[in-house]
C-alpha cells in the first residue's frame, strides 16, 4: 500500500513502524480542585525548564515558548477562574481553555500559526498528564531502525526521540512549519507529514518505506520496491556528497559579477547552519520569531543583541534584515488587533508598522545600531505606494535623528531596499527603484497577488503558478527596472530555488538567489550550469 503527505526533510529511509495511538479518555477521573491544579502547573513549569536544559538552545527555545504560554495570565488565570469561581473540575478546565486557545490558532489562515496549536496542545495534556498522574511514553529506549507512526507527535515527544535508534516519523496531522518538523530536521529523521490514513493502514512492526523528498509511504513493500529504494538511497547519499563540494563554491558571471545564493533565515541557529551550508550571505532575515509566542514587545535591546550576533556571523557579507511582516492572519496579543475578513488584503506588514509607531521605530532603532557589526541591509515589506515607502523612510530619519540626541552609536549610512510582491508595486518598478538601494522579490505573494490564488488552499494548488507568463513577466521587468537605475535585485521566494526557474532568472540577470538551508548547494549546482557562469573556491 502507498500513502502520501508532505516530505518535509531530504531524506529516505526503509524500517519497521512503531505505532503510538491515543489512550482514550475515560469517565472515571477524580474530582480534582484548586490546590491539584496549581501543582500540575508547577510540576509542568519543571519539567518544561529540565527540558530546555537538556536541547540545544535553538530547540530550547521552541520549549521557551511553551513556558510563555504557562505564564501567560489568559491563559493559566482562566482555568483557575473555572475551577474556583464556576466549580469546574480541574481536569475540565484544562481542556476547556487548552482546546478553546488551540481552535483560535487553528482559524488564523497563516500555517505558522495554525500549528502552534500542536504547542499549545502539548502543554495543555502535560497539564493533565501531571493532574492525573500519568506517566508519558518513553520515546528514548526504541529498536534500531523505528519509523515512529502517530496522529502528531508533540514537540516534548519529538525531543526526547533516541535519534541512534529512530530515523523517521510518519504523522496524520501537522504542516511543515510544525515545531515537531523543525525538531525532526535538526534530529535527520526522513518525516512526513499529514498522511492521511496511515493510523488506519499501519501495524506497529510493518516494513515501511519513508520517501520524504516525495511524500510517500510505502507499507510492507516488495523485494522488487525496497531494491528500487535501496538504490535511491545510494544516489541520494551520493548527491548530498557532491553538494558538500559546492559549499566553498562563489559564482561569477563572466562580466565579473557575483550571483550571490544567500540564505533565508529565521533565527540565529539558522544563521549557524546557513554558514555550514555555503551561504553567501543572507538575503531574507524574518524577524517575526522575536515577536511571536510571547505577551509583549521585545526591547530595543533584545532585538539589537539578536540584530548584531546575526551580523557578526556574516562578517564580510550581506545581511539583509525585513522589518516585521506580521497582522491580519498572524497576531499578536499585545497589539491588540481586530479581526480582518481578508488579511492577506488587510493591516499588515508595512501597513501595521505605519499604524504603529512605536513598535516600528523600536525595531529600526536596533537594527541601525546592529549595521555597526557589518553589511546589515533593512528591507521594508509589502510596500505598495510611493506614499508608504516615503512615510518609512521618513520614519528612519526620525529614527536616526532620536538615537544621534543620545548619543547612541549607529550606522548612517546603509542600504535601504524594499520587497516587490504587490503588482503594483511590479509596475512602478522603475519609479521606486530610484529611491531605493535594492529591490528583493517575494515571488510567493507576488504570484498570489498577481493569479488571485490563495497559496494556502489545497483545492487551488494548480493555478498557483510562478512560472506563469503573468507573473515571470513582472519579474523581468522589476529585474530590468533595476538595472536600469543601477541596483541590484534579489529574490527570496519558493521560485528562487526551483529547478525549472533558476535558468529562467539567471538569464533574467537576477543578482541574488535567498533560498532555504536545505537548497542552497542544489541551488549553486545548477546555476553552475548556466551559460556565462563560472565558480571559484
Amino acid at each position: 500500500m502507498i500513502l502520501t503527505g508532505i516530505g518535509v526533510t531530504e531524506k529516505i529511509i526503509i524500517g519497521t513502524a512503531c505505532v503510538l495511538r491515543e489512550i482514550p479518555k475515560t469517565a472515571a477521573v477524580p474530582v480534582l480542585g484548586i490546590e491539584e491544579f496549581r501543582t500540575a502547573l508547577e510540576t509542568s513549569r519543571k519539567q518544561i525548564e529540565a527540558l530546555i536544559s537538556s536541547v540545544p538552545a535553538d530547540q530550547g527555545a521552541i520549549f521557551a515558548s511553551h513556558l510563555n504560554f504557562l505564564e501567560d495570565p489568559e491563559f493559566t488565570q482562566e482555568m483557575a477562574k473555572l475551577i474556583e469561581q464556576e466549580g469546574w473540575d480541574a481536569v475540565r478546565a484544562v481542556e476547556k481553555v487548552s482546546g478553546d486557545l488551540q481552535q483560535s490558532f487553528r482559524e488564523f489562515e497563516e500555517p505558522y500559526l495554525q500549528e502552534r496549536a500542536a504547542d499549545v496542545r502539548d502543554l495543555g495534556e502535560r497539564i493533565l498528564r501531571n493532574l492525573l498522574g500519568k506517566e508519558e511514553t518513553d520515546l528514548s529506549r526504541l529498536q534500531e531502525q523505528t519509523i515512529l507512526v502517530a496522529a502528531d507527535l508533540s514537540p516534548s515527544q519529538t525531543a526526547r526521540i533516541d535519534g541512534a535508534h529512530v530515523t523517521g516519523l510518519v504523522t496524520e496531522q501537522g504542516g511543515s512549519t510544525s515545531h515537531t518538523v523543525i525538531l525532526a530536521k535538526a534530529r535527520d529523521l526522513a518525516a512526513v507529514v499529514g498522511c492521511t490514513n496511515i493510523l488506519a493502514s499501519v501495524q506497529t512492526g510493518d516494513s515501511l518505506i519513508v520517501d520524504a523528498l516525495s511524500g510517500t509511504v510505502i507499507i510492507n513493500a516488495d523485494p522488487e520496491q525496497i531494491q528500487i529504494y535501496r538504490d535511491k538511497i545510494q544516489k541520494l547519499e551520493a548527491e548530498q556528497e557532491s553538494r558538500q563540494n559546492m559549499i566553498p563554491v562563489q559564482l561569477f558571471r563572466t562580466d565579473g559579477r557575483q550571483v550571490v545564493v544567500a540564505a533565508n533565515i529565521g533565527s540565529e541557529e539558522d544563521a549557524r547552519q546557513a554558514l555550514e551550508k555555503g551561504a553567501n550571505g543572507v538575503g531574507l532575515f524574518r524577524t517575526e520569531f522575536l515577536f511571536l509566542d510571547r505577551d509583549r514587545m521585545p526591547s530595543e535591546e533584545e532585538q539589537y543583541q539578536v540584530y548584531r550576533r546575526v551580523t557578526e556571523l556574516f562578517a564580510g557579507k550581506s545581511v539583509v534584515i525585513r522589518t516585521l511582516d506580521i497582522g491580519g492572519d498572524k497576531q499578536i496579543p499585545y497589539l491588540l488587533m481586530p479581526a480582518e475578513e481578508n488579511p492577506f488584503l488587510g493591516v499588515r506588514a508595512i501597513r501595521l508598522c505605519l499604524k504603529h509607531e512605536e513598535l516600528f521605530c523600536t525595531q529600526l532603532k536596533a537594527l541601525l545600531r546592529a549595521a555597526l557589526a557589518g553589511d546589515l541591509k533593512i528591507m521594508f515589506p509589502m510596500i505598495g505606494s510611493l506614499g508608504e515607502l516615503h512615510q518609512a523612510q521618513e520614519l528612519l530619519r526620525r529614527c536616526k535623528a532620536e538615537l544621534s540626541g543620545a548619543g547612541i552609536p549607529f550606522r548612517e549610512n546603509l542600504e535601504i531596499g524594499m520587497m516587490i510582491e504587490i503588482p503594483a508595486a511590479a509596475i512602478q518598478a522603475d519609479e521606486f527603484a530610484r529611491e531605493v538601494d535594492f529591490f528583493s522579490i517575494g515571488t510567493n505573494d507576488l504570484t498570489q497577488y498577481t493569479l488571485a490564488v490563495d497559496r494556502g488552499n489545497p483545492e487551488l494548488n494548480r493555478l498557483y503558478d510562478f512560472m506563469h507568463p503573468a507573473v515571470t513577466t513582472l519579474i523581468k521587468h522589476t529585474i530590468e527596472a533595476a538595472h536600469r537605475q543601477g541596483i541590484p535585485c534579489f529574490m527570496c521566494g519558493e521560485m528562487a530555488s526551483s529547478p525549472e526557474a533558476i535558468p529562467l532568472l539567471a538569464g533574467y540577470g537576477l543578482d541574488e538567489f535567498s533560498v532555504n538551508l536545505s537548497d542552497i548547494s542544489r541551488t549553486k549546482m545548477i546555476l553552475l550550469k548556466q551559460e556565462g557562469i563560472r565558480h571559484f573556491r
